[in-house]
């Protein structure tokens, strides 16, 4: 129904436009119009042929908005034949699949032929167990006629065989023991011994080191007393463990270094004559690590007397580092009468000294055999004849020309990091 109602409203709609085209024909030839320049002959053809382009575009407009199998046909036949070939070669496959199915089927009935024969051979054979196992339970009735007999007989003689056995076992379990206890003796006695041989190398091994200890004590000089400084320097505490770690084994490197100037024994293997515990280090690195100042002054202190061609025995010490005097500071002063003796003016001047070594050991300065402070020949008497060469009471003071830290008394810097100033006394007293 669908489709004649198509059919009319394309057929009508053609014939209205067709007469509307000849209408149109007609009153552009009745009046000559002529479109483009042409003549209205040509004209009349052109609206002609118009009205049937517009006839077609309707009718096919319609077919294509109304119908989708059309439109499908239309635009994607090419995907209709694509379907068209796979479903053609899904329809081979089956055939083939089939065919295959086919092939299995007889196959199988070929099998099943097989099978039936076998059932029915082993059919035969099962009729013939069944007679010989007929024969076999009359044998057995007659065989468990005699068993009982011997069962009563078994059970009679299991009886003093339990009686054995639980005797045995008690012999075995007995014997195990005493089996058992006799290795762990054996076990124990060797590993004693071997303790033993141990403790014998060990007291052999000491009493060796103490006589040879004992030659070098009183035969050779000694390098280091118990509780000297061995070495002395700075660490700076590192952001890690592992830091720390590293400054402390180039220091134990630096102290080396030191103490191989002395003619002590070194390990070959190493290369080093130090002997530290390994727990020292540990040590060591724990107090930095959990420490809040940055300096430290890191002491090697022997912790023997070390003789000649000796290892060197040792163990750490430290302190906080900090600065004793900053740059700038007035460390000592003493006001001198310039006119006096040379033998009072050294007085005075080695006064100075002395003052030096008091106010920085009281500021916490370490020291290098107790003293700092000391200066050098041809400096001293420079100052002497600055002295000299002023009149009236001159004060002397000492400054500090840049921050000065506590290692620098030992490390021989102090000195360098001085300044003797001399200038007018504006007090005009002398120094007691």
């Amino acid at each position: 129904m669908y489709g004649v109602l198509l059919i009319v409203v394309v057929i009508g709609l053609s014939g209205l436009i067709a007469y509307l085209g000849d209408r149109i024909g007609m009153r552009v030839g009745k009046r000559r119009i002529s479109l483009f320049g042409l003549r209205p002959k040509y004209t009349s053809i052109i609206i002609t042929v118009l009205t049937g382009v517009i006839i077609a575009s309707l009718t096919i407009t319609i077919i294509l908005a109304t119908n989708n199998g059309v439109r499908q046909a239309l635009f994607n036949i090419q995907q209709v034949l694509v379907r068209l070939e796979d479903s053609r070669n899904q329809l081979d496959y089956m055939n083939h699949q089939m065919y295959l199915k086919d092939i299995e089927l007889k196959e199988k009935e070929e099998e099943i032929k097989v099978i039936e024969l076998e059932l029915s051979r082993l059919q035969e054979q099962k009729e013939q167990l069944e007679k010989e196992n007929q024969i076999l339970d009359e044998q057995i009735n007659e065989l468990e006629g005699k068993l009982s007999t011997i069962v009563l007989e078994y059970e009679a003689a299991q009886q003093d065989i339990d009686y054995l056995t639980e005797t045995i076992k008690n012999l075995d379990a007995t014997r195990e023991g005493m089996e058992r206890q006799l290795a762990r003796l054996q076990s124990e006695r060797k590993s004693l011994e071997e303790q033993i041989q141990v403790l014998n190398m060990e007291i052999a091994r000491v009493n060796q080191e103490l006589s040879d200890t004992t030659i070098r004590y009183y035969l050779q000089d000694l390098v280091y007393q118990k509780g000297d400084i061995i070495y002395l320097d700075v660490i700076e505490k590192g952001e890690s463990q592992e830091e720390i770690i590293d400054s402390i084994a180039a220091y134990l490197d630096r102290a080396n270094q030191e103490v191989l100037k002395q003619p002590v024994e070194v390990a070959p293997e190493t290369g080093t004559a130090l002997r530290l515990n390994i727990g020292e280090i540990a040590a060591l690195t724990r107090i930095i690590l959990e420490s809040e100042s940055e300096r430290f002054i890191v002491y090697l202190v022997a912790n023997v007397n070390v003789s000649q061609n000796s290892y060197v025995p040792a163990r750490f010490q430290i302190n906080e580092d900090f600065i004793v005097f900053k740059q700038g500071d007035l460390i000592a002063s003493k006001i001198i009468r310039a006119g006096a003796s040379v033998i009072e003016l050294e007085r005075a001047l080695n006064e100075l000294l002395d003052l030096i070594n008091i106010n920085s050991i009281r500021k916490g300065i370490i020291t290098n055999q107790g003293s700092i402070g000391s200066i050098e020949f041809s400096s001293f008497y420079q100052i002497l004849r600055r002295v000299q060469d002023m009149s009236g009471n001159v004060e002397v003071k000492v400054i500090a020309t840049e921050d000065i830290w506590r290692e620098d008394g030992w490390n021989n810097q102090f000195s360098n990091k001085i300044l003797f100033d001399v200038v007018p006394a504006v007090n005009g007293d002398l120094d007691a």
